[in-house]
């Protein structure tokens, strides 16, 4: 086993990468092509979008100790674009976080829909570029296998978009608990039971189709990368491994499937609840796959 250079701080980062991209691409499509009574969704994906990026770049910069050593030196990640993939990656993600900021601003007045709109077709753009960059960012690796598969960075954006969906549907009671007279929006769709549970059927059909394109995804990326049997098992780390599949995937759909017939028994109330699980799950579940990315590749250099 080889020693490990990056660790459960460079995972973090790669999970709020995704995170940023995927709550941003949820947030956006939903303003953009469903009606009013999903507003409080779209305002939770921009905020989510921008708290991860903000503290997904505090957490890459404290793991490279810049905050010790030469500090100002991360300026020179902007000098080699477009020769260079960190500098490419360093541009996107500059440029996204100064759309979340602009999405969050424009949500807060409350106005200039057209202009947020633009801004959002913008951003959806920049999300996908932000995801699939956490992904890249490994596949350019030299002499690490089992990250060089042009399915990771599609993984990763999948991913980062089931985790961005759940995170941002447990943000709405969060943040109506918290802060009801800031987000008056979520506190009255939290409070009104069927607009919550009527959220929660509308994502559920689009949450089953990723989980099932993300498994799938995730098996041909180990399809296409050597030794993939030190995750399926005889290592410690199989057994985070079977945790991603188990917290991300199956629980989230035997949930979504479920809350089908508490739908139809009108058991609403249950039916929130058991999402709320979910998406705690689904959340644990993302990142514990970015961590097994990550050490798997460095023990099997």
């Amino acid at each position: 086993m080889s020693e490990m250079t990056w660790g459960i701080i460079l995972a973090a980062y790669l999970f709020l990468g995704g995170l940023a991209g995927g709550s941003y691409i949820v947030g956006a499509l939903i303003d953009l092509f469903k009606k009013e009574e999903y507003k409080a969704l779209s305002k939770s994906g921009s905020l989510v979008s921008l708290f991860s990026i903000i503290f997904g770049l505090f957490m890459l910069v404290l793991d490279l100790k810049r905050f010790k050593v030469a500090p100002l030196g991360i300026l020179n990640a902007y000098q080699r674009f477009p020769g260079s993939i960190m500098t490419v990656g360093t541009w996107i993600i500059t440029v996204f976080t100064m759309v979340s900021l602009v999405t969050v601003v424009l949500w807060f007045l409350d106005r200039w829909s057209i202009v947020r709109k633009i801004v959002e077709i913008v951003g959806v753009i920049l999300g996908l570029a932000t995801a699939a960059y956490t992904g890249i960012l490994l596949s350019f690796a030299r002499g690490v296998p089992f990250w060089n598969s042009a399915y990771l960075p599609w993984l990763f954006v999948i991913s980062g978009v089931l985790t961005g969906l759940a995170i941002s549907i447990l943000l709405i009671p969060i943040a109506a608990f918290f802060m009801p007279k800031v987000f008056d929006d979520f506190k009255k769709m939290w409070d009104t039971t069927l607009e919550y549970a009527s959220l929660i059927e509308y994502t559920d059909r689009y949450a089953q189709v990723l989980i099932i394109i993300e498994t799938a995804v995730m098996l041909l990326y180990l399809a296409t990368t050597p030794i993939t049997r030190i995750v399926w098992g005889g290592s410690g780390i199989s057994l985070v491994f079977y945790a991603y599949l188990i917290s991300s995937l199956a629980i989230p759909l035997a949930i979504a499937y479920y809350n089908v017939k508490l739908s139809a028994a009108g058991r609403h109330k249950t039916m929130i609840y058991l999402t709320l699980f979910a998406t705690v799950t689904a959340l644990f579940g993302g990142f514990l796959l970015r961590y097994v990315v990550l050490i798997g590749g460095q023990m099997i250099l």
